[in-house]
């Protein structure tokens, strides 16, 4: 692949952001919204439960081939995950020295299309990739490369690398679109894609979601789907070239997919500001949403908006809690200071009678709630995620297409993975909520985060197994390793249950292990003790533990472990 940098000159209008013909879009991740932006970054700790730096690891057994797979900053190992998959396509290009060079026919091959890349760690691995051997090629929103923001260096950086570096997709001949590996890409609106593609003669894997492969975002709340499954890798890689090429997404829709992905704008096929309406307006047992840009959407072929289709199922007794990211709702930083027009969406649900919380993800003065979720019913969860924000630019209305581009994705957990996608994302979703609940009970009057977790789980709520592991726990004869905590099925610290009496034997001791089934997304607090006749309850010293109930990401089991080492 020729090396040399080609810099075409480009400006950026505002009508980049989108407008609606009716109502301005609020600026939606671009310079100055805290969604992205030059940030430190630390590992630390979110409602006393510990959250991953940079620097964790995968899980020694993590399984990267799954089908399907949905990840959570700052929770999982989502930076780990994304180096690993890099990694992964060096080394098996390494082991394949005989695989052919020439453009277009090397089956080692990366490509991301996503709207900015500003974690230096990510790009300068994806140079090494491509110093390696690998196809990298890169797709970016035009505007980011803009000189004027010097928090990117991306295309300064990997210009020094060797890559080719085009501003304007648009000015670049067939032949040179398919050479040129960092290329700028200017629509009508956003090129707002997440898309990550990882390519050997082995298969196809895919990142996808709300995160952008930034800094700031591995603090943001967000979310991240590995997928290896053939049929929506296919329409990932697809799309990725029909946005090389210029051209507009040709959708398709099947009803009995446990998964399928809507991209915007659509040229052809169904939308997906209607499917996700018409989602909604089905779903009679609950509707939980998490979203960042939150406007009142209406859609073709659906003739209500989205917030009169709310309200109408808060009135009809249908759970309906929203959360949603205060610098889009009110318009202002994390200081209060005014930095678009305020929108009044939040407001018209909360008069339809629907809860909303506006959390402000205070990890530093870049982080944002950027999750872009719906979780419809409890027992038979389906899941709309990925990464259009619900924008009149992102999903157009019912006189308009979509201005930018994105993707949508309409999961059917139960088909999918027997419900465990969907255990996942409702237990994320109580995670968020506990994040942000406080300030919207104070400022707003709405419901604590008790009472809404004890609402949601009082009745057919999904429960995860919850497994504990005690180190170096001595016991005399006939005594026992026991965790007690603040939840009934952990013995309500002693007053209310037996908690959970852990097991070991000959080849284990002095390790102790056990589980106990709990509501999925329940956030306790324990520590271990010893029991036995005659003893009473010895407590181990130090403050309590805390924990969250959701199993592990990327592990063949859905056990939330737990590991403690006596103290």
């Amino acid at each position: 692949m020729p090396r040399w940098p080609y810099l075409l000159p480009f400006c950026v209008a505002l009508a980049a952001c989108g407008e609606d013909e009716a109502t301005p879009d609020p600026v939606a991740e671009v310079p100055g919204v805290p969604a992205e932006g030059p940030v430190s970054l630390v590992g630390g700790k979110i409602d006393g439960v510990s959250s991953p730096s940079v620097d964790d690891p995968l899980p020694a057994d993590a399984n990267l081939d799954v089908a399907f797979e949905a990840l959570f900053a700052p929770d999982d190992p989502n930076f780990a995950l994304e180096m690993a998959l890099i990694d992964r396509v060096i080394a098996a290009r390494a082991a394949d020295a005989d695989a052919p060079t020439a453009e277009g026919e090397n089956p080692y091959r990366i490509r991301y299309a996503c709207y900015n890349i500003s974690h230096p760690d990510i790009y300068a691995r994806l140079a090494d990739a491509a110093d390696k051997g690998v196809d990298v090629q890169i797709l970016i929103e035009a505007h980011q490369l803009d000189p004027e923001k010097p928090w990117n260096q991306i295309d300064e950086y990997l210009a020094g690398r060797g890559f080719e570096v085009a501003f304007d997709r648009d000015a670049l001949s067939k032949d040179e679109r398919v050479t040129y590996d960092l290329i700028g890409v200017k629509t009508s609106g956003l090129m707002h894609l997440k898309t990550r593609l990882f390519e050997t003669p082995a298969g196809r894997t895919l990142l996808t979601g709300s995160q952008n492969p930034g800094s700031s975002a591995l603090l943001n709340d967000e979310t991240l789907h590995l997928i290896n499954d053939p049929t929506l890798t296919a329409k990932y890689a697809a799309h990725y070239d029909r946005l090389l090429a210029g051209e507009g997404a040709a959708n398709s829709w099947n009803d009995a997919a446990a998964v399928n992905v809507l991209f915007t704008p659509a040229k052809s096929g169904p939308r997906a500001g209607t499917q996700l309406l018409r989602w909604i307006a089905e779903e009679e047992e609950q509707i939980l949403l998490a979203v960042f840009s939150l406007r009142d959407v209406r859609a073709a072929g659906v003739d209500r908006s989205l917030v009169e289709l709310l309200g109408d199922k808060a009135k009809a007794g249908v759970p309906v809690y929203v959360i949603t990211d205060r610098k889009q709702s009110d318009g202002v930083d994390a200081y209060g200071n005014r930095m678009y027009r305020d929108d009044d969406t939040e407001d018209r649900l909360r008069r339809a009678g629907v809860h909303v919380y506006e959390g402000i993800n205070r990890a530093n003065d870049f982080t944002a709630m950027h999750q872009k979720v719906a979780i419809l019913g409890r027992r038979r969860v389906r899941v709309v995620a990925d990464a259009a924000n619900w924008s009149y630019s992102a999903l157009g209305s019912d006189r308009r297409v979509a201005k930018n581009t994105e993707s949508m994705l309409f999961i059917d957990s139960a088909r999918l993975d027997d419900g465990a996608t969907g255990r996942r994302y409702l237990g994320q979703w109580l995670r968020v909520l506990k994040r942000y609940a406080a300030d919207s009970a104070r400022d707003e009057g709405e419901p604590t985060f008790e009472k809404v977790y004890a609402a949601l789980t009082a009745e057919g709520w999904p429960t995860v197994p919850v497994g504990f592991v005690a180190f170096d726990t001595e016991t005399a004869w006939g005594e026992s390793a026991v965790v007690l905590g603040d939840h009934a099925a952990l013995g309500a610290w002693g007053g209310g249950g037996d908690g959970v009496k852990l097991g070991t034997d000959a080849d284990s001791y002095p390790t102790w292990q056990g589980e106990v089934a709990l509501p999925v997304g329940t956030p306790f607090n324990w520590k271990l003790t010893v029991q036995g006749a005659g003893r009473g309850v010895t407590w181990e010293a130090g403050e309590d533990r805390a924990g969250f109930a959701r199993s592990t990401a990327l592990l063949p089991t859905e056990i939330a472990r737990h590991e403690a080492t006596w103290r």
